[in-house]
């Protein structure tokens, strides 16, 4: 059985020098390191320091495994087997490279636990803000925490496990390595597809909540990098896979190839890779425009010009309130009367200025009546406004002017409806704290919630 011929292992080594080289010039630009500290982040705390260093040591650990299980099958080179040409077996190598080979399969099912940390983390947390309601819940106190950090457990408690329990068996070993890390990965990015697909619609909630225009943005370009990510990830694990499958029973039809255990290794270490790129630059982002001294800026519409007018349009009927001064009462008791006005289109009401969310309905201009009952249709106080009729929502409310004077003030009142009321209230109350101040899924800041947040140890 062949576990890879070197030229692969060669480009697994090359890529995590290149990552390793990218990631440090990442976060020397990020913030000159100071994300690494012990006490970095808004509210640090154990989780932020778990993540972070979870993932900072998974490319150096990958790192080694690469270059040195390079160097060890360029020193022990091919030999032929039933006239293939193919790299020779762990059991023919020498002792003093032999001795090796353990050590390096658990430093690459450390890293590879790691990766696991990282990947269950993002999917538990987006599951978490996609399955918020109004009750806005504490992600330290979730079902979607608990499940992150058991899954962590199994995750660096197993695949060690599974190397320690094969390491009589070499040959076999890194196949179950390669079987246990491939079918955790394999199904949390089956997970993340149903995180996708429900990302366009979560965008589109926060936008209209009133985030800010770089909590949007960034939220658009993490749905596309999560994409591009998902896909290289199926390329990590999938190839990875089937060598882990082929290679822990006989007969290898795929492992005895020369061809298929190089193709799926090198795929496998470009998905890997290449979706841990990207998982860096969701984990730390950069915002070149803060970087070069610009701050995004809501842009209001300008006012209008002009007074609006409003028109008594002969297809809607106005619905007005009058509350007779002599009949006024207190508590639940008091209910004012209903009348219609004219639906007259030759009339027109001029109001002041108003904002554009109330569609002229407020106005502030007093104007006298001289008798409520002339010239106005009595409406029973049983008749109803449905929804589905085209009418004003204008309502005017008739009260004395002063003590003195028989007019009555007439002033027209809002009367919104439930979905109107809640589209105009306070942006981002039905928005969890976290995305109203999100950068990182793994640098959180909470502040309806504080004291619940993980504190420094």
């Amino acid at each position: 059985m062949s576990s890879g011929s070197p030229p692969a292992y060669l480009l697994w080594a090359v890529l995590a020098c290149t990552f390793q080289a990218f990631m440090t010039l990442h976060l020397w630009s990020y913030d000159r390191f100071q994300c690494l500290k012990w006490s970095s982040g808004r509210q640090p705390g154990a989780f932020k320091r778990v993540m972070t260093y979870s993932y900072v040591a998974t490319v150096p650990l990958l790192m080694v495994f690469s270059v040195t299980i390079t160097i060890l099958k360029y020193r022990e080179g091919y030999m032929t087997i039933l006239d293939t040409v193919l790299p020779r077996p762990l059991t023919v190598w020498h002792h003093n490279h032999l001795r090796w080979v353990l050590p390096l399969y658990f430093i690459l099912s450390f890293a590879w636990a790691f990766e696991l940390v990282t990947h269950l983390e993002e999917l538990t947390f987006w599951l978490f803000l996609l399955h918020q309601g109004p009750s806005k819940r504490n992600w330290f106190h979730s079902w979607e925490f608990r499940v992150w950090y058991l899954g962590s457990m199994i995750a660096i408690l197993g695949m060690p496990l599974a190397t320690l329990v094969q390491r009589n068996d070499l040959d076999s070993c890194v196949a179950w390595i390669f079987l246990s890390g491939s079918s955790a990965g394999s199904l949390t990015t089956l997970c993340f597809v149903y995180v996708l697909a429900r990302f366009p619609a979560f965008i589109r909630h926060v936008k209209l909540e009133g985030a800010e225009p770089d909590v949007v943005i960034r939220l658009a370009t993490f749905y596309h990098l999560n994409v591009i990510r998902v896909i290289f990830r199926f390329l990590f694990n999938i190839p990875l896979l089937v060598v882990g499958a082929d290679g822990i029973a006989t007969p290898y039809p795929v492992l005895s190839h020369p061809f298929w255990p190089d193709f799926l290794i090198m795929i496998g270490g470009i998905g890997c890779f290449v979706s841990s790129a990207i998982t860096l630059l969701i984990f730390f982002p950069r915002s070149i425009t803060r970087e070069s001294g610009y701050m995004s800026k809501n842009i209001s519409p300008p006012p209008p010009q002009s007074a609006p007018l409003f028109t008594m349009h002969s297809g809607s009927l106005p619905r007005y309130q009058f509350q007779d001064p002599s009949s006024a009462k207190s508590g639940d008791d008091a209910y004012p009367q209903i009348y219609n006005f004219p639906n007259d289109t030759q009339h027109s009401l001029y109001c002041p200025h108003l904002p554009p969310h109330h569609h002229h309905r407020h106005f502030s201009e007093d104007m006298d009546v001289t008798s409520p009952d002339s010239d106005i249709d009595h409406e029973p106080e049983t008749s109803e406004y449905h929804r589905g009729e085209e009418r004003s929502d204008v309502t005017w409310d008739l009260r004395p002017g002063t003590s003195q004077s028989s007019k009555a003030r007439m002033q027209p009142m809002a009367s919104t409806s439930l979905e109107e009321e809640a589209s105009t209230s306070a942006p981002g109350q039905a928005v969890h704290p976290y995305i109203m101040t999100f950068t990182s899924p793994i640098d959180l800041l909470d502040p309806e919630a504080d004291e619940y947040l993980a504190r420094p140890i």
